[in-house]
């Protein structure tokens, strides 16, 4: 009896001890844990500080590392380019498109766009105002053009530019009459589609991993390259009388 009371308390007595080592575990990594993803955070809050107050390129930031005081430390890759472009735009709003590299807005890029598919949900009484501002590699601004797309093309709706490599492009997707959810452009290197789906440019995404101790966190943030200008400007109007809003 006494050989099995004490077998039951060795037992017991190992099962808590294994359970409590377990908690410990659990709990330091659970801090180190805190620790890799501000870490993390700290990576991506200085690749934007960069890119917006200093204007730094996109190529600089690729691939950086930064030690912090507190012995954890954050790892960072950024890329300029996206497959495609997703977002809802409201009524009488619209969405910027920069089809161009941010950081030599002159160069040619290096996979040309020659045209862009437009897939949308809308309440069928929604249309689509496409605005084309386009300029040349040698710093000429061509005249822009429109393009309204009624709700039926909302399965997908080809917008042509130009059939040239050395012109960059500005697109703004307006909303009128209704709002539209997940308009989703994609761009392809020749007319009507054609050709391959390239990589939309002037989008940067930025993956900062944050280590400390043995965890790691991974942070991803995504943005326009330049930030766009305000809806507000969209429009002006012209009047003697009181406008009212």
């Amino acid at each position: 009896m006494s050989i099995l009371i004490l077998s039951g308390i060795m037992t017991t007595a190992s099962s808590v001890g294994i359970i409590t080592i377990q908690s410990i575990k659990q709990s330091s990594l659970i801090d180190n844990g805190i620790h890799a993803f501000y870490a993390a955070e700290s990576g991506v809050e200085d690749a934007l500080y960069e890119i917006r107050k200093n204007e730094s390129t996109v190529l600089s930031l690729d691939g950086n590392t930064g030690p912090l005081s507190n012995s954890s430390r954050w790892s960072r890759t950024v890329s300029s380019t996206i497959e495609e472009r997703i977002s809802d735009i409201a009524e009488d709003d619209f969405w910027q498109i920069d089809l161009y590299n941010a950081d030599s807005s002159k160069s040619e890029l290096t996979s040309p766009i020659k045209s862009l598919k437009l897939n949308w949900t809308g309440d069928g009484a929604e249309w689509v105002e496409v605005q084309i501002i386009p300029w040349g590699t040698d710093g000429n601004i061509g005249n822009p053009t429109e393009q309204l797309i009624s709700s039926v093309s909302s399965g997908g709706a080809i917008v042509n530019l130009q059939n040239l490599t050395s012109i960059l492009y500005r697109v703004r997707i307006k909303a009128l009459y209704s709002d539209i959810t997940g308009m989703t452009v994609k761009a392809y290197s020749a007319v009507d589609a054609g050709g391959s789906q390239v990589d939309v440019p002037g989008y940067v995404t930025v993956y900062s991993t944050g280590t400390f101790s043995r965890v790691n966190q991974v942070v991803r943030a995504q943005m326009s390259h330049r930030a766009p200008l305000s809806g507000t400007f969209g429009y002006v109007l012209f009047s003697e009388e009181d406008m009212i809003k």
